[in-house]
């Protein structure tokens, strides 16, 4: 992993944020993108308080715009080792009937058609020096459906699939395609979801431990780590709480 580069996307917050920290400790160089630009330098310090001699490149930009592939082929110069497709978010929680079709465009552009988006940058550079990896973030809402999830767990599917075919298409080329599912996850996944409502984003979790984003990381550090030859397709991790996706086992008053 020492000097291998990284591209994050979404890196501002949550599972994107710990999973940089994660992979400085191996000594890889980063490209971090999100839309935050106080969120990108604040982790830059840290990192760099670390470990003083890492190259952290900030990437300033939204996957909904076209001008960010631009930014991200002048800073990578098209050198990317491992891509981590984390950028993406759930808004709402209403019936269809009920749910505001501005939403769902949004989580249709930013978890399917960004997400997309980025391995069609990405892969032709991968193919050309011959290695790569790609972990894309799903959720376990792309295998399971629940109420009020109808685009959300949408969209994670189409990762799902998209991921699937992406390793079929690539085997034989060094290429590892392999897919982390979280369940309930405590980051600002929630928030975002509730519109910035913390109070119903922290019932969400109440009175159950859910994972945290380091804990997400972990894993992802150790998908990575393994021996060129070892793919892990995908990850399903949930708190232990959390039986299935409509099953959490909630303790206190």
């Amino acid at each position: 992993m020492q000097g291998q580069r990284v591209l994050i996307t979404g890196a501002s917050s949550g599972i994107g944020r710990a999973t940089a920290l994660a992979l400085a400790q191996f000594g890889c160089h980063l490209f971090l993108l999100a839309r935050r630009e106080e969120r990108l330098i604040e982790l830059k310090k840290e990192i760099l308080a670390s470990h003083p001699d890492l190259s952290v490149d900030l990437i300033l930009g939204d996957l909904n715009d076209p001008s960010t592939h631009q930014k991200i082929e002048t800073v990578t110069l098209g050198n990317v080792d491992i891509l981590i497709n984390n950028a993406g978010l759930a808004l709402g929680k209403e019936r269809v009937q009920e749910a505001q079709f501005s939403d769902w465009e949004i989580m249709l552009q930013t978890n399917v058609s960004a997400n997309f988006r980025m391995v069609h940058l990405i892969l032709p550079w991968m193919l050309k020096q011959g290695q790569g990896d790609i972990i894309n973030l799903s959720s376990i809402a792309g295998h399971y459906t629940y109420q009020g999830g109808a685009v959300y767990c949408a969209t994670k599917h189409a990762v799902n699939a998209f991921t699937k075919v992406l390793r079929e298409e690539t085997c034989g080329q060094n290429i590892r395609v392999m897919q982390m599912s979280p369940g309930l996850v405590d980051s600002e996944f929630s928030t975002v979801r509730f519109h910035g409502d913390k109070k119903m984003a922290d019932n969400v979790y109440v009175n159950m431990q859910p994972l945290m984003p380091e804990d997400v990381a972990r894993l992802i550090s150790f998908m990575l780590i393994q021996p060129r030859h070892v793919v892990i397709d995908e990850m399903i991790t949930t708190p232990l709480q959390q039986g299935s996706i409509h099953t959490v086992a909630r303790k206190g008053p």
